[in-house]
């Protein structure tokens, strides 16, 4: 993965970044059982905490780490894809599930076949976690919503309601986002200040209640085009449509708002004369 290089000067090491809390805005990413679990998510998160996404509960980075999304390259001078989004191992353990699920589905039209793939593939990396003596609990939380949209699909035999659990976080999300706004404590901000204590005063200055509202518009506006685009797609019982719907409104979507807030957060430092 590339990184963008920010004022040239060279990348701290991760080893001295503090460590921050995993704050979520709603329960259910993720991307999210199928792409959307809850906001600290296992497997298929690409709907997951705006702010300290751990894609399917991976290091950022997919070696070494403990952190992804936000969490991971808020204090960094560079801003690197692969951390925010929890490297390659954490686009396949977000991708997989919705994506057996659709080409199964699409290939045999059978529900119970292709809702029992996407669970035995979340099973699978939580297992793979467990022998790897890696915390589990941000896959078990991709567990719990894959799990939930089987049982739906596989009691009603339509397989789009297995998007249901990401359809009702992402929701969800959206409104915790927009009720954090109404009370003019964005979300965004009040958890980059726990992840980046150099900006812990950020309510106290226009400047800072400005770039934070700004970054909890961007991601209350990702749920919001989530929601446009993918319920009606369920509604009209368009699953593979839905499914590639999901996956390019995840990790991808993600990354792109992640950049965007970096590089706020970023002006807002320099600003303030803290880089």
């Amino acid at each position: 993965m590339s990184t963008h290089r920010a004022g040239g000067r060279p990348r701290r090491d991760r080893a001295s970044a503090s460590p921050a809390p995993s704050p979520a805005p709603a329960a259910g990413s993720s991307p999210s059982g199928d792409s959307d679990a809850a906001p600290s998510t296992g497997a298929g998160a690409q709907d997951a905490s705006p702010v300290d996404q751990q894609p399917a509960g991976v290091p950022a980075g997919g070696e070494g780490s403990t952190r992804s999304g936000l969490g991971a390259v808020l204090q960094e001078e560079e801003f690197s894809v692969a951390d925010a989004i929890g490297g390659r191992r954490g686009i396949v353990e977000s991708v997989l599930p919705t994506l057996l699920f659709v080409v199964l589905f699409v290939a045999t039209g059978a529900v119970g076949l292709a809702a029992g793939a996407a669970v035995a593939a979340v099973v699978v990396m939580l297992v793979v976690r467990l022998v790897q003596r890696q915390s589990p609990s941000t896959v078990i939380g991709g567990l719990i919503g894959v799990a939930l949209g089987a049982v739906l699909a596989v009691r009603s035999g339509e397989g789009s309601d297995f998007y249901w659990p990401g359809i009702i976080t992402n929701a969800v999300s959206l409104a915790v986002l927009l009720l954090s706004l109404a009370l003019r404590h964005p979300l965004v901000g009040v958890v980059v200040a726990l992840l980046d204590p150099r900006v812990s005063d950020w309510r106290e200055h226009q400047d800072g209640r400005r770039v934070y509202t700004r970054a909890t518009l961007l991601f209350a506006g990702l749920y919001a085009a989530k929601l446009a685009v993918q319920l009606p797609l369920l509604l009209t019982g368009q699953v593979a449509a839905l499914g590639t719907a999901k996956i390019a409104m995840g990790l991808p979507a993600f990354a792109v708002i992640a950049y965007l807030v970096w590089l706020m957060h970023r002006g807002l430092l320099a600003r303030r004369g803290l880089r």
